[in-house]
């Protein structure tokens, strides 16, 4: 028998997992970024954010959506065991590990031809460094698709935090050795993306260390397996992935355009990737800081959320959705606060000989810090819908939003009073649009959910599994 107590604990350890690590990793990617900044400066920084946006699209195609997929089709308590988990993790293998090899080879081959029509040549390099990750990532999206179907956190959570600190030690270590050797600064900003690359391989063997030990505590045989489970996964995850494409997309125009706009108003290259490196390098991972954290939110509510659907808990689910949902706008207002009025000082802390890019960078920071709580409570929205079995939804609210985001900064950007600002202000109206829409959608189609009716029947997430003879 469940208990309304024992999943809200439930719930709740597998967000204490996930928030805790990516606290970790958010404060080990500031660490990594203050000796990386001084090596490469906010030029060589340019570069090296340019190759990771396409690295994170490369990410989003080929893996994006599987941890999901996977989540919802174990976590689901009808017909549902450790075999056909086994037979799902396997399927997902074998298919998504062929797209991350696709992905790796397309970026690896078509380096220089990305970076030219970013309006970053330079950059060609650290996106050549960086590609093999693209399917060590895929791979490592089975195992955490695993562990999550079974809310099982841990893994995911450590995995995550080796990564990032493999960035930090490998990474600031070969950016060292290559400045130290007098290679140009193209050079050294790969060097420095080697040790992401490296610590993503370090982070799939713990994963696959984590699952062998797992498989020997719960030894079972694989049952006669299921019929549809890839068409299953791909129409689980295809939403998810294009949800997630629109993002990167949206964060890749937002760089095309700064490149561009710019460089049309008369600064030269070097000038404009000296700016982006600093927006990226100082302004992105404070505004992204929290929403990344929220997003332990919506992966441990995934499960949750499907599992006392297919049990038929739905004032139980209501009860958890509307915890998750307080508890993300309180922490998320907060912060806000916090980076709009607090902003300087704490680049200050952080970045403490780097007065010129801290002073560039406040007002960028102050502003787009209002867009975090609509940011934080819209992926806890996107989150809900795809678990009550609406994916398409939050594709089509981001998709709008980005849209309105892209038309606004080709505007602001060609205006010297606002540079880019621009792109500060048209994010935070943006994130403003994708939440609203994301409430008119859940009042629409989860009414019950809103406290605006009842529920009268329990619609599933994804069609159950047939069960083995």
């Amino acid at each position: 028998m469940w208990s309304e107590r024992a999943e809200k604990r439930g719930f709740m350890t597998g967000v204490s997992y996930l928030s805790l690590s990516a606290l970790l990793v958010k404060v080990i990617g500031l660490l990594y970024r203050i000796p990386m900044l001084a090596y490469l400066g906010t030029e060589g920084m340019g570069y090296f954010n340019t190759a990771c946006e396409l690295y994170a699209l490369f990410c989003v195609l080929t893996s994006a959506g599987l941890p999901v997929a996977m989540s919802v089709l174990i976590s689901r308590r009808e017909g549902v065991g450790l075999d056909h988990a086994q037979y799902i993790r396997q399927t997902a293998w074998r298919t998504w590990g062929i797209l991350g090899i696709l992905g790796s080879l397309v970026m690896w081959g078509f380096a220089r031809i990305f970076a030219g029509l970013l309006k970053n040549p330079e950059a060609a390099s650290a996106m050549q460094a960086i590609s093999p990750a693209v399917l060590l990532v895929s791979l490592a999206s089975v195992y955490r698709g695993y562990f999550q179907g079974k809310r099982h956190m841990a893994p995911t959570a450590i995995s995550q935090v080796i990564e990032a600190l493999g960035k930090l030690l490998l990474g600031v270590a070969l950016a060292a050795y290559a400045q130290k050797k007098g290679y140009p600064l193209p050079q050294v900003a790969a060097y420095g993306v080697w040790g992401l690359t490296i610590g993503t391989g370090i982070s799939l063997a713990y994963l696959w260390m984590q699952k062998n030990r797992y498989d020997r505590k719960h030894p079972s045989k694989i049952a006669e397996p299921p019929t549809h489970i890839l068409p299953k996964l791909v129409s689980i995850a295809l939403p998810v992935t294009l949800g997630g494409v629109v993002i990167s997309l949206g964060k890749l125009i937002d760089l095309s355009l700064i490149f561009r706009r710019l460089q049309d108003a008369g600064m030269t290259a070097t000038a404009v990737a000296s700016l982006y490196g600093c927006y990226s390098t100082l302004v992105l991972p404070l505004f992204h800081a929290l929403p990344t954290l929220t997003t332990a939110v919506s992966t441990s509510l995934l499960p949750t959320l499907s599992a006392m659907e297919g049990a038929g808990k739905s004032t139980e689910a209501k009860k958890i959705t509307m915890f998750a949902l307080l508890m993300t706008a309180g922490v998320s207002l907060m912060a806000t606060l916090v980076l709009a009025f607090g902003g300087e000082m704490i680049l200050y802390l952080i970045f403490p000989h780097q007065p010129t890019a801290v002073e560039s960078a406040t007002p960028w920071l102050s502003c787009i810090a209002w867009g975090i709580p609509f940011a934080c409570l819209s992926g806890v929205l996107g989150g809900i819908l795809q678990a009550e079995g609406h994916p398409v939804c939050p594709v089509i609210a981001t998709g709008t939003g980005i849209l309105v985001k892209g038309v606004l900064s080709y505007v602001l950007l060609s205006n010297p009073a606002m540079g880019i600002l621009g792109v500060a202000v048209s994010t935070v109206l943006a994130d403003i649009l994708i939440f609203l829409i994301l409430v008119g959608m859940m009042m629409k189609l989860t009414p019950w959910l809103c406290g605006l009716g009842k529920r009268d029947s329990v619609a599933m997430a994804v069609p159950s599994l047939p069960k083995t003879k």
